[in-house]
């Protein structure tokens, strides 16, 4: 006779019972870490390259290095005004080409070693003076033409003052260019692409591939932060990246895209922050191309493309249809300069003016990073096909590859978006528009606006300077050097765990995240 399995079939009950509450338990205890861990999310949808800001301007690095670096000054939150930093406060002369600066005592960089007026002397001349002991050309220096056209002399006057004499003024330049360690600097040869050494609230503790890791620095100026750290996440698309934060995965995610923002916004976990402007995505047109030297083509080119439902429909609720190149946020903006408006019937006007015995035929240059830029160039090339124009589109498959083609000029259009780190007109119309910049990918040479340019950088009060200023932009517009299509304005996704976040006019946490908590 075979005995009953009365014990076994206990110890079954029994070892389920134990596995559901160590289950259990688990999941308790994970909900509790996570509930716990106040560390700040952030989430980016592209890789930072380098944390070097000598080095690099690119925004997903800067995006980074936010919080690792200070400048001399920083700007308030609405970009109006500049604050002290570095810094606790400084002196310039009538003319505004002398400053004299007069540094926190006491503070420390990353490894220990103490800012002084050295230190600020040596961050600035290791980017565009080639004489200096800290210089190096490989990476190439990010700002080193600005910097080397920017700065006559730095001068110590003793451990804590330090004088910077520049060829024209400039001042938001002094809350761009950030303190770093010269001590890291001889280091690491010159490059703190991997090792950065700033004065700022978190320093580096680990980078993995798609994970940056800061922790709080416990001897920063700032304070020491709420939060336990910042960790930094790449997410390779904009599908995951918005999931992800819809899940409650992140704690800050700036540039919602348009197409998820009527969900995200009914989203409990989320709030949604409003930011920034200071960008233009335009149509460059290349002034050396035979069909673009006439003037007709130009403005047939910007009469034939509707801004207003671009911003409308494209931009869902995150564009402004562009008046010039200066967006409406920016210093010296003038809503009575303004490019034509739509008008199809006058571009067809324009080209039958022209009197060419063929369709016009433009070839429009462009890399669209994501589905927003793509419906751009679709409706840039209907609304152009629709007047009159035959355009082939040649898209690259990288940013590189669409710069290699662009320096070759076989295009007559080409888009592009311009993003400023200050909200001052010199930062749009002097790199864009002076004949002679590198980033004047259009060619466009007009003597005038070129001697206003150089006008505008003598020294003179600051309402005479916005007026000269103000005369270039009229004269660009006018001349239609380029279509100036939408200015974006950018929406952020917020974790509701986080309490005290203030976002500045670039999308940053205005105070480093020192007084932000995570709950």
């Amino acid at each position: 006779m075979v005995p009953k399995p009365r014990h076994f079939t206990f110890s079954v009950r029994r070892s389920i019972a134990s596995f559901l509450i160590c289950a259990l338990s688990a999941i308790l205890l994970a909900t509790s870490s996570l509930a716990a861990d106040r560390t700040f999310i952030q989430a980016l949808g592209g890789k930072p390259t380098s944390l070097d800001p000598g080095k690099s301007n690119r925004i997903h690095d800067d995006q980074v290095m936010w919080f690792i670096y200070d400048a001399l000054l920083q700007y308030s939150a609405d970009g109006k005004s500049l604050l002290p930093a570095l810094a606790e406060r400084w002196e310039q002369s009538p003319d505004g080409l002398a400053t004299t600066f007069f540094l926190r005592r006491g503070v420390r960089f990353h490894d220990g070693s103490l800012l002084d007026a050295h230190a600020v002397k040596a961050s600035y001349e290791r980017q565009y003076l080639a004489s200096s002991p800290l210089y190096t050309a490989t990476p190439p220096n990010a700002y080193e033409r600005v910097l080397g056209g920017f700065v006559k002399e730095i001068r110590v006057l003793d451990t804590h003052t330090v004088a910077i004499a520049t060829h024209y003024a400039r001042p938001h330049q002094f809350a761009v260019s950030k303190i770093v360690s010269p001590k890291a600097l001889s280091t690491y040869k010159g490059d703190l692409s991997r090792a950065p050494t700033g004065t700022g609230p978190f320093r580096l503790d680990a980078w993995e591939s798609n994970q940056i890791t800061l922790a709080p620095f416990p001897d920063s100026w700032h304070g020491r932060p709420k939060v336990a750290g910042v960790k930094t996440v790449v997410i390779g698309t904009d599908i995951e990246l918005m999931d992800r934060l819809a899940a409650g995965d992140f704690d800050l995610v700036v540039n919602v895209t348009p197409d998820r923002l009527e969900e995200l916004a009914a989203n409990p976990r989320l709030g949604l922050v409003r930011f920034g402007g200071l960008n233009t995505m335009m149509l460059g047109m290349m002034m050396d191309r035979p069909l673009m030297q006439d003037r007709r083509v130009r403005e047939a080119v910007v009469r034939a493309v509707d801004r207003e439902r671009l911003a409308r429909l494209l931009g869902r609720g995150m564009a402004t249809a562009a008046m010039s190149v200066l967006p409406p946020n920016c210093a010296g903006f003038d809503s009575t300069v303004s490019q034509p408006a739509y008008d199809p019937e006058r571009a067809r006007a324009l080209l039958k003016d022209v009197g060419a015995t063929t369709t016009p035929a433009l070839r429009l240059l462009h890399h669209s990073p994501s589905e927003l830029w793509e419906e751009i160039v679709r409706a840039v090339e209907s609304d152009l096909s629709k007047v009159g124009f035959d355009v082939a589109l040649a898209k690259t498959a990288t940013w590189a590859d669409f710069h290699k083609e662009r320096a070759k000029g076989d295009h007559d259009l080409h888009l592009r978006q311009w993003q400023i780190s200050a909200p001052d007109p010199e930062s749009f119309l002097a790199p864009l528009f002076q004949s002679k910049s590198h980033d004047n990918f259009g060619r466009f040479a007009n003597p005038r606006v070129d001697e206003l340019l150089a006008e505008a950088r003598k020294p003179m009060d600051s309402a005479q300077r916005l007026a000269v200023y103000g005369q270039a932009n009229k004269l660009i517009t006018d001349d239609h050097a380029a279509l100036f299509l939408l200015h974006r304005i950018g929406i952020a996704g917020v974790n509701k765990r986080v309490q005290g976040l203030h976002l500045n006019l670039y999308g940053l946490p205005q105070d480093k995240l020192v007084n932000v908590e995570v709950r």
